[in-house]
């Protein structure tokens, strides 16, 4: 055997036994074998490989490049080497250079599933949606059981979703653990609305493939749907996994930090938030949601920067111009004003979008005193938005007449002293804009007080109970057939539900306003529970909910009518609750509270069974953090510059004074 011969089966037996103890994990032992037989070969390119690949193992991309590309150097055509490199390129962040080698790459491996499928995933990362559309479609050509998978994608485009389905069974049939036909017919069946059966079907694609990014993207934006503590914190650990498996997915970090935010988890958010953002910049809603989370803790300046960055992205972005005049102390200038009355006459511009920019209009022309500009616009927002709604006057005065009539006196003694008994919930009730948010600032600037958010609790579980008989009894109806055993865990579903909101105070505020139908409820399955009623001159109340665009809820409050019905209704049910429960509700009368502000928060200290804290007249200097409208205003001390707003606009109120008549 000649020199070169023996010298070619030294290389081959050294590479082998490294290549060897790299798959088997020895990394240190592999790493000392390819340090040999690069001394005496110094260009040897398989080995220069391999230690590239052990130093991706260890996680050291940045090392890996060094004998990577010196391999390349030796040998141009080593195709291996580029898909490596690609590795590399993707873990240092550098997603146009991985694109460049994955595609060298391909040149020479056209039926590489695992290179098309990895280089899809970096198109995406990179907003080529269009062009990952084709590197999945090449990835599904390449294998026969995959091009049955396009084929059942295509009958879904359709609508053909009974075909689809049938050949995702027929592929599971002959491959239990095709974990691609999994999370495929658990999307059909989410599509279907069976979202339940979607997410067993990918907690089993997970567990069978734990590193299928993809799967764990999907199953967390399930859980996001559901409307409860476990599915939230699930939500949380599967945007984690996602983004843990592909670090550089932009989106995966927007969605860890909204269920972050929604966690109250404010500064993980913002964290994540930012992430997303250092990998893809163009994504306006993510600015948007940055904002929201500055708004909340007090950030005014990075919010207005935020929302201005999302607007720089999309001009048309109606809703980021709305989150600025919803600041409230935000002032538009000539240019903004300009941009935004140009917009709404865009032909284009989606109506949810105009919507946004008419309510911002009437903030803008509010601000600089010309009032009749600012009704128009406020009243052409309203009536465009009411027509997206379904809202019905009459079913919610037909449900109080329904309250009023079971939780009567007699029902009510019946249950006396049931329920679960504990001090630890204040809910504050009324109508939005009615200065709840300063009360809820008040008494959480006590020591043992923590303010949370509206927290939907109450009305899930009355829904529940609404939903949960056979006979279809509907709420407040089925009540009846509970005994004291059922409403003490109401109470302690309560309890439990909250806690992942809060933190180690002993008692916590429920801000939902709408919780004012559910003072019965309350009482029933919460009988220490403190109810106070937040309220507010009626046109000053219902002038301020005709001008707020709110994210969600709050239908009755696009119409002027509506207002007011709706007004009426909460005052004849809040006097029935004082008739039937009297001395359990507490009001707090907003034009009181600014004339004598310590007399008013002694007088509800007291009620709340708290000792006065000189804190709580300082209330403004609480850094908490606050999801409302009025977060800005309660960073504030106490002033008068929300009274009598309405009366600038008078001329344009009159079916509000109207139906208002007696009450103002």
């Amino acid at each position: 055997m000649s020199n070169k011969s023996e010298k070619e089966v030294s290389i081959k037996e050294a590479y082998e036994n490294a290549a060897s103890l790299l798959e088997s994990g020895e990394i240190d032992l592999a790493e000392y074998q390819l340090a040999e037989i690069l001394k005496k070969f110094p260009d040897e390119p398989n080995a220069l490989r391999l230690s590239g690949l052990s130093s991706l193992q260890k996680g050291k991309p940045e090392i890996a490049l060094i004998p990577l590309k010196k391999a390349l150097k030796v040998a141009p055509d080593f195709y291996q080497v580029y898909e490596n490199l690609s590795q590399a390129w993707v873990l240092l962040g550098n997603l146009e250079e991985a694109e460049i080698c994955l595609k060298k790459y391909l040149e020479n491996n056209q039926s590489s599933f695992s290179a098309w499928k990895a280089l899809g995933d970096i198109l995406v990362d990179q907003g080529k949606d269009e062009e990952s559309e084709k590197a999945y479609k090449n990835a599904i050509s390449t294998d026969p059981k995959y091009l049955k998978l396009q084929e059942a994608m295509g009958l879904i485009q359709k609508g053909n979703l009974g075909e689809a389905e049938k050949i995702y069974r027929k592929i599971l049939a002959e491959d239990p653990e095709n974990v691609d036909a999994i999370r495929l017919l658990a999307l059909l069946a989410s599509r279907a609305g069976s979202n339940d059966h979607a997410i067993r079907m990918l907690e089993s694609c997970v567990k069978i493939a734990p590193d299928y990014a993809l799967a764990w993207e999907n199953l967390a934006k399930l859980y996001r749907q559901k409307d409860d503590q476990e599915s939230l914190i699930k939500a949380s650990k599967c945007f984690s996994k996602a983004t843990e498996l592909r670090p550089d997915w932009a989106e995966g970090w927007a969605g860890l930090g909204t269920m972050q935010t929604r966690s109250s988890q404010h500064d993980d958010g913002i964290e994540s938030y930012q992430k997303s953002l250092s990998l893809k910049e163009n994504q306006p809603r993510v600015h948007l949601s940055l904002g929201h989370v500055y708004k909340t803790t007090g950030s005014q300046d990075k919010s207005i920067g935020a929302y201005k960055d999302a607007i720089k992205f999309d001009k048309k972005f109606g809703e980021a111009y709305w989150s600025l005049a919803n600041l409230k102390t935000y002032k538009f200038d000539k240019e903004e004003l300009n941009n935004m009355e140009l917009q709404i006459d865009n032909e284009d511009l989606p109506e949810r979008e105009k919507i946004h920019f008419l309510f911002s209009l009437g903030k803008a022309y509010e601000d600089i005193g010309d009032y009749k500009k600012s009704y128009k616009y406020y009243d052409l927002g309203n009536h465009l938005n009411r027509g997206r709604t379904s809202y019905d006057p009459k079913a919610i005065e037909a449900l109080t007449d329904r309250l009023i009539s079971f939780f009567d006196l007699d029902l009510l003694h019946q249950f006396e002293d049931s329920g679960y008994h504990t001090n630890e919930p204040i809910f504050i009730v009324g109508l939005p804009r009615s200065g709840s948010t300063l009360v809820e600032q008040i008494l959480a600037s006590h020591s043992l007080v923590e303010g949370t958010m509206e927290l939907p609790n109450i009305m899930n579980i009355a829904r529940k109970l609404g939903n949960s008989s056979k006979e279809n009894t509907a709420y407040p109806e089925i009540i009846s057939s509970l005994n004291r055993t059922d409403l003490i865990n109401l109470g302690k579903t309560f309890i439990e539900e909250t806690k992942f909101i809060r933190t180690d105070q002993p008692i916590f505020i429920d801000k939902m306003p709408n919780n004012f139908s559910h003072i019965g409820l309350i009482k029933l399955i919460l009988p220490k529970a403190k109810i106070v009623d937040a309220r507010r001159n009626p046109m000053d109340t219902c002038f301020s909910c005709y001008k707020q665009l709110f994210a969600r809820g709050q239908a009755f409050t696009y119409d002027q009518t509506e207002i007011a019905r709706y007004y009426l209704n909460y005052i004849r049910l809040m006097d029935h609750w004082d008739e039937v429960l009297p001395g359990h509700v507490f009001r707090v009368q907003h034009e009181q509270l600014l004339e004598d502000q310590e007399k008013v928060t002694r007088d509800l200290l007291n009620f709340c069974e708290l000792d006065f804290e000189h804190a709580t007249l300082e209330f403004y200097k609480n850094s908490r953090a606050v999801k409302t409208a009025s977060s800005e205003q309660v960073r504030e001390p106490i002033n008068n510059k929300g009274l009598h707003q309405w009366k600038k606009y008078e001329s344009y109120l009159g079916d509000l004074k109207y139906h208002l008549k007696d009450l103002i």
